[in-house]
């Protein structure tokens, strides 16, 4: 079958999306990547082809610019800034997909779930499709926070009010910045149950979920979408300088980490630790001023995941990724979210035991230290991770969610998920 992709054009979304990508192709099937220019070199290198769309637009330029300001934002204000793109995003994709429908006569989609644009598109051309949740998956519930608050699940009255009231902020504000009737896509068109997708898939395992009032009848979680070999192992690291102390790793990702202070504070909380701590600029333009303490190494990419096998505690933002891999390494995490779906994916991480809990606006110093003090001295946090990782070690995600597309794509049906259905009739 020939087979399509879109997501945003991120490396959260990306690395699980041409991995996913990359195992449909090893099963026989053409695939191609549709998106903007920005994606390129992450598809290239993942060995898929790439259709670009709009690479000469001046929205092509627009979209790298508001990505790299929201690097700097958090909270509230960073869902704003992803407004902004979902408006450029959604502008592009209406004006330049059509033609890649034309040049490819595609059998299936696969869209990111933040990506209903593309779909809006592929039901105009009749073309079925599959959802993938490369991050959190987002279905509103009443008992469910919404992803970029950091509160904690509640079932009593007040937390349902609070989410309810807290979704339509969300959402109005979500709305007002991507400028909704301007291109005349709804953003939640994908978390919606009317969607038409024929099926939904997850890469967050049944357990790293809230229980729920209703379950979708059409998503199965299918289990992380990463392999070793997507590590860059072109990435230089001294390991020579790993003198066999105790890891810390800490990583505020590779898009929202320009945020130096928090750098700092992370390097003054651990500069007496009888640790060694690897710190990951994750690419991006940080300004760290002030001394590294020898226990530190500050770089400016790392090869994650082969420093997960070696980590005895992970920093990092909880991004998706980054925390299906520590919980696939039985690693705790100490959560710093910054925005977007990070505070639902730590205060999940904090819920079932394997993680704690700072927002990154309330990361001082000293509650660092105290934080870490307490992970490192509680063996209830790997005993956690450990669990998870042997319940991991059972899953297949990859061969499970590309055995759904095929049989969504080859049936043109729904793939119901049986037990969301039994769940529901428990009810």
């Amino acid at each position: 079958m020939k087979i399509g992709l879109h997501c945003p054009e991120v490396p959260g979304h990306l690395n699980p999306m041409t991995t996913l990508g990359c195992e449909l192709q090893r099963r026989g099937h053409e695939v191609t990547f549709l998106g903007c220019q920005m994606a390129e070199s992450i598809v290239r290198r993942s060995g898929l082809p790439f259709y670009a769309l709009g690479p000469e637009d001046e929205l092509t330029q627009r979209l790298e610019s508001t990505f790299k300001a929201l690097g700097k934002t958090s909270g509230i204000q960073g869902m704003m800034m992803t407004g902004k793109i979902f408006g450029i995003q959604s502008q592009l994709v209406s004006n330049y997909i059509e033609p890649a429908f034309d040049h490819i006569k595609f059998d299936g989609l696969v869209i990111d779930q933040v990506s209903p644009t593309a779909a809006v598109k592929a039901e105009q051309f009749k073309i079925p499709y599959a959802v993938a949740c490369n991050a959190l998956a987002v279905y509103w519930d009443p008992l469910m926070p919404p992803p970029p608050l950091v509160w904690d699940y509640r079932t009593d009255f007040y937390g349902r009010t609070r989410n309810e009231i807290a979704k339509h902020l969300v959402l109005w504000a979500y709305r007002m910045f991507a400028a909704e009737k301007k291109v005349g896509i709804d953003p939640l068109k994908l978390i919606r149950d009317n969607d038409p997708g024929l099926v939904h898939l997850a890469q967050q395992p049944a357990f790293f979920e809230y229980p729920r009032t209703k379950y979708p009848e059409r998503l199965h979680y299918t289990g992380p979408w990463h392999r070793a070999e997507r590590d860059d192992t072109s990435i230089d690291f001294p390991w020579d300088w790993l003198d066999g102390r105790p890891l810390i790793y800490a990583s505020m990702g590779t898009l929202q980490n320009a945020v130096g202070p928090v750098f700092r504070k992370i390097i003054d909380a651990v500069h007496d630790l009888p640790m060694q701590v690897v710190l990951s600029k994750g690419g991006g333009q940080v300004d760290i001023p002030g001394p590294i303490p020898e226990n530190v190494l500050l770089v400016e990419k790392a090869p994650q995941l082969r420093l997960l096998e070696k980590a005895k505690l992970v920093i990092t933002h909880a991004g998706m990724n980054t925390a299906l891999e520590c919980l696939s390494h039985g690693v705790p995490m100490l959560c710093l979210p910054v925005t977007n779906d990070q505070p639902g994916v730590a205060k999940r991480a904090e819920y079932l035991g394997n993680g704690r809990v700072i927002p990154v606006r309330q990361v001082t110093t000293k509650r660092l230290r105290q934080e870490l003090d307490r992970m490192l001295s509680d063996d209830s946090f790997q005993q956690k991770a450990n669990e998870f990782a042997g319940n991991l070690a059972s899953y297949n995600g990859l061969e499970m969610a590309a055995k759904l597309i095929e049989q969504a794509f080859e049936t043109k049906r729904s793939v119901m998920n049986q037990e969301h259905i039994r769940r529901n009739q428990e009810r």
